[in-house]
């Protein structure tokens, strides 16, 4: 999105006077779309870059239940969730905004689930794990 803002002001042409008088700025007709699409897009997503923990990753997916299941008894105040991307399931748990907020939880899982490993995800503000 920041290439976008940048490419959004390179486009803008400024026609200054010499003697210093004034700036004159013209849009190209497409810029104020852009820029509203833009503005718009920003609004409606509020996710944020941050950390799950993916307990699982496995082509059975009653492997992947059961790994859920154990999960959800064992912490049932943390969020879990899964996906298919084929052909694996995978087991993400958690919403860590930074490293740190997930070192020691991790530590603690790797006891249960010893495949445990961080992960980049999208994740909304609300859903964050505060410590």
């Amino acid at each position: 999105m920041k290439t976008l803002v940048l490419i959004l002001v390179g486009s803008l042409f400024v026609l200054a006077d010499i003697f210093g008088q004034g700036i004159q700025v013209r849009e190209h007709d497409g810029i104020q779309s852009l820029l509203s699409s833009y503005i718009q897009y920003n609004k409606e997503n509020d996710n944020i870059k941050g950390y799950r923990v993916q307990i699982i990753a496995t082509d059975d997916r009653r492997k992947m239940e059961n790994a859920l299941y154990k999960f959800r008894n064992i912490y049932p105040e943390i969020n879990s969730d899964w996906e298919h991307n084929v052909p694996y399931y995978l087991v993400k748990v958690g919403a860590f905004k930074d490293k740190l907020d997930y070192q020691g939880f991790l530590i603690e899982i790797k006891k249960d689930f010893p495949g445990a490993i961080p992960i980049v995800a999208d994740i909304r503000e609300e859903e964050l794990l505060v410590h």
